[in-house]
Formats: C-alpha cells, structure tokens, sequence
C-alpha cells in the first residue's frame, strides 16, 4: 500500500506541476501571437491565411509545440547534453562503462526485469556521481568512472550507481521532466525576445506587467514536483537494491556524499535528494528480492572492466 501511495504522490505532483505551469503560458502565448498573426496576415507572408487567434488556437499550437519538443527523439537530449556539459564516451569509458552494464542486465535477465535501451554520456567531472535525462541517456561523471576503477567491487559500485539512474527512466521521471521543459519552453523563448526590448520605457513596462507575474507562477510550478523528489529517489534506490542486493546498494551509498547549501532547516527540507545516510538506512531495513541471484562479477567482466 505503501509504494502505491508513492507511485500516486509522485505522478500527481507532475500533473498538478503541468497544470500550473501551462497556465501562464497559455496566457502569454495568446497575446504574443495576435501580433503575428496580423502581421503574418496583412503582408501575406505565408502562402495561407492563418486563423484568427483564440482560446482553441492557441491551446492548439500550445500542445503542438509540447508534441514536438517531447516526442521527437533527440531534441531534448541535445539541449540537456549541453546543459550538462555532456559529451559522447571514448572507447576506453565505454569498455568500462559496458562490463559493468552487462552484470546489471545479467542480474536483470535472472530476476525477469527489463531494462531500457541506453546511450551513454560523460560528464568531465571529478564528482562521484551519475544522471539520467531524456528517454534513455545516462551521463556518468569522470570521477564515477575513476574511483571505480581502482577499487576492489568497483565493478559491482558501477553498476549500482547505473542501476539507480536507469530506475528514473524506468519510472519516467526523466520523461516527466521532458513534458515540463516542453511546456515552459515556448515561454522562455518569448521572454528571451521580450528582455531584447526592455530598455525601451514604455515596453519594459507591458514586459514586466505580464512576464514577470507568470515567471513567478512557473517557478512555483516548476518547485511543486520537488515535493516528491525524496519519494523518487527511496524509489530508484529500492529498485536498484531489487537488481543488485542490499550489500552492492549500501557501498554505492557509502561511496556518494551529500551537497548542501548549509545546514539549517531549508537547506535539508529543498534539496530534491534525501541525505545519503537515511537513503543507506532505508535499504537496510528492507528485505532482498530473489537474493539467490546476486552472484558476484564473473572473472571476464572484471578483466574488461579493469583492462585499460
């Protein structure tokens, strides 16, 4: 009953985060496009005339645009790739990163969970971390893939740290924040073209009139699925554990420390992640799945993994 109510929480806080977030940007939408609309009517630039704007047209092109940027594969990667700072693997990352991989999808076969399709990512960075984004990237920090390496279970520590990530594609997290960031985008492009005019008096003024109350509605928006995100992440753990056991889970645990922006109240409170400790005390509790199948690397990953 308990992962039900979770599975519940999470994808209503995104439903409820959509709903307020397309508001506003409905709103500026509408009136940015009766300028176009004329322009584009009374000088003939398209070879057609363009509807007259209204609630159902804009709500069309609205879901347009959300169509696109979410469904089109590779669009929002792109963006998120240089976001991130993420580039495409070496050979030698990828003959580490692929050993480690083929033990999770080895334990996946034996316990009948399937796992995703995935591209890999690098991100230069000596952090021991990783993260999912899109439909199926994962970008893996250079620190990740350096202490592993040189550690007596790195293999099985690798594959724990992947097994997490590929928890959050297989939950769609990653895909809700696509269906977000497709949402709001069309809103950052306007104000991007709105903040070219704000130094003239008059337009600065209708700029900040609409722009600034609805930025204001988005953010909050934008904040509401942070609720939940401790609730994601006990989620991606346990799944994680249900592929590897609760030893390879715990040491990944033990491996990743905490970043915080201080240590009050709201510092611990707003961060999306639990701390690391309650994270390795929840899985503690927790009973193994099929723990018969939790056989350790064989001998011919482990030479691939440590081979370069």
């Amino acid at each position: 009953m308990r992962r039900v109510f979770r599975h519940i929480a999470i994808d209503l806080s995104w439903f409820i985060s959509w709903a307020v977030i397309s508001a506003p940007a409905f709103v500026i939408l509408f009136y940015a496009m009766i300028p176009v609309t004329s322009v584009i009517n009374n000088y003939d630039l398209l070879p057609f005339h363009v509807p007259h704007v209204n609630e159902l047209f804009v709500l069309c092109v609205q879901f347009t645009l959300i169509l696109f940027l979410a469904s089109i594969p590779g669009i929002s990667e792109f963006f998120d790739d240089i976001r991130l700072g993420a580039r495409r693997c070496s050979q030698r990352e990828l003959d580490q990163i692929e050993p480690a991989f083929a033990y999770l999808q080895h334990s996946a076969d034996t316990k009948n969970i399937k796992l995703p399709h995935i591209v890999w990512r690098v991100v230069d960075d000596k952090n021991y971390n990783a993260c999912a984004y899109g439909r199926n990237r994962i970008a893996i920090h250079r620190g990740a893939l350096f202490d592993t390496k040189f550690r007596e279970h790195g293999l099985e520590e690798l594959a724990g740290l992947l097994a997490h990530e590929i928890a959050h594609l297989r939950y769609w997290d990653t895909k809700h924040a696509v269906i977000s960031a497709a949402i709001f985008t069309p809103f950052n492009v306007l104000l991007f073209f709105a903040n070219l005019f704000k130094s003239v008096p008059i337009l600065n003024l209708v700029v900040m009139f609409f722009f600034f109350p609805c930025s204001l509605i988005i953010g909050i928006g934008n904040r509401i699925p942070a609720l939940t995100s401790r609730m994601a992440e006990y989620r991606a753990d346990e799944f994680a554990q249900m592929l590897l056991g609760k030893d390879c889970m715990c040491q990944v645990l033990s491996s990743i420390g905490d970043e915080r922006g201080g240590t009050n109240i709201m510092a611990h409170y707003l961060t999306s992640h639990p701390p690391t400790e309650l994270r390795h005390n929840n899985l503690q509790l927790r009973s193994d799945y099929r723990a018969q199948f939790n056989a350790p690397p064989s001998e011919d990953l482990l030479a691939r993994f440590r081979k370069h």
